[in-house]
Parts: structure tokens; C-alpha cells; sequence
């Protein structure tokens, strides 16, 4: 009775494999060029990150800023000395009668690189520190771009579906100066109301089939010109505009 039981479960496991390995990867694009100029040492840092990133599983290092659903910038590198600790020496006359001590400083090089991650609009600086090379400063910061990508990965693709990458998502005000639609979508629009809890069916009667639909789970985006519609567990659960 125990082989069904094992079988079972290496099918649940195979399943759940699968899902991960269908998992879409996050495009990162690594540069050290900051509006056509370079900070010393930036494009060298930028190499040490994109062979840092190239390692993990989850992202995937892009040479156009184009296919790259985030930017990874190295905006400066530098060092400074710390002190590492003291070292004291005793030093005795011939007749051993008399002292004298000596005390020196231990510094050590901490090396500080400055970078800036960007996602349409958004921004956020990173800072790392090594005391042993760039490189592993550049680790640090790779670790940190990871950490945030699978903080906002569903974000990341749904702004991919939406066809937005890094540039960023139509503002309020855009909207408003949009032209206006067609005659035909514009009777739909000001006729529809969409309310948390409908079902997919109800929505695609008051919108008719969307533009795009992006499927991550129990989540789906449906996206509308001007807005996208999120469905958890087949309700509507948020509309974006």
C-alpha cells in the first residue's frame, strides 16, 4: 500500500517542479553609464555585477535596457580606511633596566559601491561594503537586486504583460490628455461598472475580451485600454487605472 502513497507524491513534487521551471525569469539590465558619463571604476563594478547576477536563478542578465524589466545603474564606487585594531611593541634596553612601548594603528580598506535600481518610475538606491574586493561588493548588491525582485515579481510581470517594461504605466494626467476613444468603446465605458466579486464572465459581458490576459496561479491581470482588471480565485478583486 505504500508504492501508491511514494507515487503520488514524486507526481505532487514533479508537478511543483514543473511550476518553478515554468516561472518567468526577470530581466535585468547592468550599466555604469549615467547620462553618457561614467564615475571611475563604474563600468568595471558594472562587469563584477552582471557576472554576479548571471548566477542566480531567478533573473536574468539582458543587453538592452528595452527587453529589461528592471536597470541596474552603478552610479560610483569608493573607499576609505578604518581602523582594524592596534598593535603594541615593547622594546627593552641591553641591561634590560628600561622600556619603551610602541603603539600602531591597523587600518583596513573598506571599499563602498553606489548603485540605483529602476523600475519605470520607481527608484531606489543600494549601497554595499567589502573589505575584501569589488567584487564581492558587487555580490552584495546582486543579493540585494534578487531580494527585491522576488519581493515585487508580480508587479514586475504584470507591468511586462502590459506591455510597460521599464517605461512606466500611463499617469492620471496622461490618461486625461489621451484622445479620446472611439465612439463604440466610449458607449461601453460610460455603460459598465465593475465591482470587487464579479466573475470573469460578468466582466467580459460589461468590457468585452480584453487585450491581453496574464494567468500567475489563482491571480489573473486582464488588461483594457486604461485600465487593468485583477482577478483572484475567478472574483474580481482590484481594477487599476
Amino acid at each position: 500500500m505504500r508504492r501508491p502513497v511514494f507515487v503520488f507524491l514524486s507526481l505532487v513534487l514533479l508537478t511543483v517542479s514543473c511550476a518553478f521551471a515554468q516561472q518567468q525569469l526577470t530581466n535585468v539590465y547592468v550599466t555604469g553609464d549615467n547620462n553618457g558619463f561614467s564615475a571611475a571604476g563604474a563600468n568595471d563594478s558594472a562587469i563584477d555585477l552582471k557576472k554576479s547576477l548571471t548566477n542566480k536563478k531567478t533573473l536574468r542578465v539582458v543587453d538592452s535596457p528595452a527587453e529589461a524589466d528592471i536597470i541596474v545603474r552603478i552610479d560610483s564606487r569608493d573607499s576609505h580606511k578604518e581602523v582594524d585594531g592596534y598593535t603594541t611593541n615593547t622594546n627593552r634596553s641591553d641591561d634590560g633596566r628600561s622600556s619603551t612601548r610602541t603603539t600602531t594603528t591597523n587600518d583596513k580598506t573598506v571599499r563602498n559601491l553606489h548603485a540605483t535600481l529602476m523600475a519605470g518610475t520607481f527608484t531606489q538606491a543600494l549601497t554595499a561594503q567589502s573589505e575584501m574586493s569589488w567584487r564581492f561588493a558587487a555580490d552584495n548588491i546582486a543579493g540585494q537586486v534578487e531580494r527585491w525582485t522576488r519581493e515585487n515579481y508580480s508587479k514586475l510581470m504584470a507591468r511586462r504583460a502590459s506591455g510597460g517594461n521599464i517605461a512606466p504605466l500611463p499617469s492620471s494626467s496622461d490618461q486625461t490628455s489621451a484622445p479620446p476613444p472611439s465612439p463604440d468603446s466610449s458607449d461601453q465605458t460610460d455603460e459598465s461598472t465593475i465591482h470587487p466579486g464579479m466573475t470573469p464572465d460578468q466582466v467580459t459581458k460589461a468590457l468585452g475580451e480584453p487585450q491581453k490576459k496574464v494567468n500567475f496561479g489563482t491571480k489573473s491581470l486582464w488588461t483594457y485600454k486604461g485600465m487593468q482588471v485583477v482577478f483572484e480565485g475567478g472574483k474580481v478583486t482590484d481594477v487599476k487605472f
